[in-house]
């Protein structure tokens, strides 16, 4: 959970698609233009990318440790129970009421547990998200600067180019252009509230 992709399709395919209208629009009237962009390197390289990643790495680490004095108590438990029914008949289990109840309660902090980590897991998704968006948003008009500067009318993403001239690569200048602008990321945790469980009823 705490490993951060930098694969970010849809980033990728909507900058293309932001360049591409605004700057198609005089390609018919002159050759048109192409740099190509490897968004995956501006991620992995650029000052604001690394310190997101790294960022997240924290977070990440921070959640795992959270639920791994739990986990680790459940497998204890659960390797303690299995022991002991392991050593029982079919017909001395089913009169022993008491390991019975402690099974049955087992599975309900089992549950507990992992409706937990389910959530936990959904804090780290939605906090990359908010963060990838802060990023996104800066690269949209950085990207229409490298391309006025080049001269083009096209922006294609390096992942979905199957062959083009090194020459066309203009990552190195977004790099660039992104640690001035965007040397670091704010990410924060997001917290999401756990399922209020219902009211007992009284009869």
């Amino acid at each position: 959970m705490s490993r951060f992709s930098f694969r970010h399709t849809i980033f990728a395919a909507g900058i293309v698609l932001y360049m591409m209208f605004p700057l198609l629009q005089n390609a018919s009237a002159q050759g048109t233009s192409v740099v190509v962009i490897d968004t995956q390197r501006v991620l992995i390289e650029s000052a604001g990318g690394r310190d997101m990643a790294q960022k997240l790495e924290v977070i990440g680490q921070s959640i795992q440790s959270e639920l791994a004095a739990e986990r680790d108590a459940l497998e204890t438990e659960g390797k303690a129970l299995q022991g002991r029914m392991s050593n029982l008949s079919r017909e001395a289990l089913a009169a022993d009421t008491a390991l019975q109840s402690q099974f049955q309660a087992f599975q309900r902090k089992q549950q507990v547990f992992q409706q937990k980590a389910a959530i936990r897991d959904r804090e780290f998704q939605q906090t990359r998200a908010t963060a990838l968006t802060e990023f996104d948003q800066v690269l949209g008009p950085l990207i229409q600067q490298v391309a006025l500067e080049r001269g083009a009318q096209v922006v294609l993403e390096k992942g979905d180019t199957l062959h083009y001239d090194p020459a066309l690569d203009a990552t190195a200048l977004l790099i660039t252009k992104v640690d001035v602008v965007k040397p670091t990321v704010n990410v924060v945790r997001a917290r999401i509230q756990p399922p209020q469980a219902p009211p007992e009823t009284i009869e």
